[in-house]
């Protein structure tokens, strides 16, 4: 049987059409007429933020909002404000999520231990493949800048970096897919050994470790928060968007910032093209969603 709600100020009354019928005049008249009731009781508060009267009621037609005759026009105009607001609001920022990327993950520290292995074996490896200003900017050996990422100084130095590379290589290969994630994560590595290679040039400046990369990870997770912020046009996010720089600050600490053997600037250099590089693709994928 049809029923018909009695919204009066924050009172809700239910009658049935024939009790509806009977009841006395409120002196109100049809307003607005909705498909879905949600609609109706979205627009029967904005009623009562008038501090007014209605009533909703349902018939074949659909759901009916009844006001008060004498604000029929101001009920309205209410209407129309509140429908403008809502189209003119941005559409939520949505981050496509991917499959984590662990898979991957277990790869790439197999291969750091596989290098790691080679190192032991062979010393010579190290000096011939690792980051180097004079071999890179002034020898031309640009793909020192890259192998440098899988090479390391001892098991404790591997394992740190295995460890912080394993969890935000995983959080950026859920932001941006696994194998387009980890590809960012060692092109954000390459780049930043490149340009501290090339900030360090002429001195006899020599660099190994993934965690340029590392940082790069972090950098791209800083980059897709930002391009979430920036389409949800929310300062808050904008903020929260850092917090993944909150976490690099820890791992500095760990590590000791300046101190002999942490090579601070290439951590800087791996974060910034990471949030170069995630930004863009970020707002990319947002679209190609979209």
């Amino acid at each position: 049987m049809p029923i018909a709600l009695r919204v009066l100020r924050c009172r809700l009354l239910a009658m049935t059409t024939s009790e509806l019928s009977d009841a006395p005049n409120y002196g109100l008249v049809t307003v607005a007429r909705f498909e879905k009731l949600a609609d109706a009781q979205e627009h029967a508060l904005v009623v009562l933020a008038m501090n007014l009267d209605c009533l909703i009621t349902v018939d074949e037609s659909g759901y009916l909002i009844h006001g008060e005759e004498a604000f029929v026009a101001a009920i309205h105009e209410e209407f129309r404000l509140y429908d403008e607001e809502q189209k003119s609001k941005p559409e939520p920022a949505v981050i496509p999520v991917f499959r984590s990327g662990v898979e991957l993950a277990l790869v790439w520290i197999g291969i750091l231990l596989y290098c790691f292995a080679r190192q032991l074996e062979d010393p010579a490896l190290t000096e011939r493949f690792l980051n180097s200003a004079e071999a890179v900017v002034g020898g031309g050996e640009i793909y020192r800048s890259f192998t440098a990422l899988f090479l390391h100084a001892d098991m404790e130095h591997l394992m740190g970096n295995a460890v912080f590379g394993l969890i935000f290589g995983v959080f950026a290969a859920n932001s941006f897919g696994p194998f387009r994630g980890w590809g960012l994560v060692l092109l954000s590595g390459f780049l930043g050994n490149f340009l501290n290679a090339w900030l360090h040039f002429p001195d006899a400046f020599r660099s190994l470790g993934a965690s340029t990369a590392v940082f790069g990870a972090l950098g791209l997770l800083v980059g897709s928060g930002l391009d979430a912020a920036w389409r949800a046009r929310s300062y808050r996010k904008g903020i929260r968007a850092f917090a993944p720089l909150m976490a690099g600050l820890m791992i500095f600490t760990m590590n000791g910032i300046g101190q002999p053997g942490t090579d601070t600037l290439a951590h800087m250099t791996g974060m910034l093209f990471g949030i170069l590089l995630g930004f863009p693709v970020a707002t990319l994928l947002a679209r190609k969603e979209g």
